[in-house]
C-alpha cells in the first residue's frame, strides 16, 4: 500500500516537472504578438476549414509552411519570413486581414533577426511556424 502511494507520488511528481519544463521552455509572447499570432491562426483555420476539409490538418499546416518558406520545401532548414507569410495571406484571398505590421510583429518576438539591421528580415523555423499556426 505504502509502495503504491510513494510510486503515485513519484510518478506525480515526475509529470508535473516535464509539464513545468514545458511550460518554461515555451517562450511567452507580449499581448499584441499574441493577439497577431492568434489572428494568423484564426485566417488559416478558416481558410482550411473551408478550402482542405478533406485532408488532416497537420498536412494543411505543412503546406501552408512549404508555401511560405524560402526554399518552398517543407524541412528542418526551411525558414519563414514575413514575405513568405504574405504571399500565403495574398494567394489565400486573406491579404487585406491581416497587416504587414502584425506579421512583423509576431516574427520580431518569436523569430531571429538580423543585428545589424540592414535590409534583412526576421525569420523563423518552419518547426515554428508549425507551432504558430497548431494554435487551434
Amino acid at each position: 500500500m505504502i509502495s503504491t502511494i510513494v510510486s503515485s507520488s513519484l510518478r506525480l511528481a515526475a509529470s508535473s516537472s516535464v509539464t513545468s519544463a514545458a511550460l518554461v521552455s515555451k517562450r511567452q509572447l507580449s499581448m499584441a504578438a499574441s493577439q497577431s499570432a492568434d489572428k494568423l491562426s484564426s485566417i488559416l483555420e478558416e481558410y482550411r476549414a473551408q478550402n482542405y476539409a478533406m485532408e488532416f490538418p497537420r498536412r494543411f499546416r505543412q503546406d501552408i509552411v512549404k508555401a511560405a518558406s524560402s526554399s518552398r520545401q517543407y524541412n528542418a532548414q526551411a525558414t519563414v519570413s514575413a514575405d513568405g507569410i504574405e504571399s500565403v495571406l495574398q494567394n489565400i484571398g486573406a491579404g487585406n486581414r491581416m497587416s504587414r505590421s502584425e506579421i512583423d510583429e509576431i516574427l520580431n518576438e518569436v523569430g531571429v533577426c538580423p543585428v545589424n539591421g540592414g535590409n534583412a528580415q526576421c525569420v523563423i523555423s518552419a518547426s515554428q511556424m508549425i507551432d504558430l499556426i497548431s494554435k487551434h
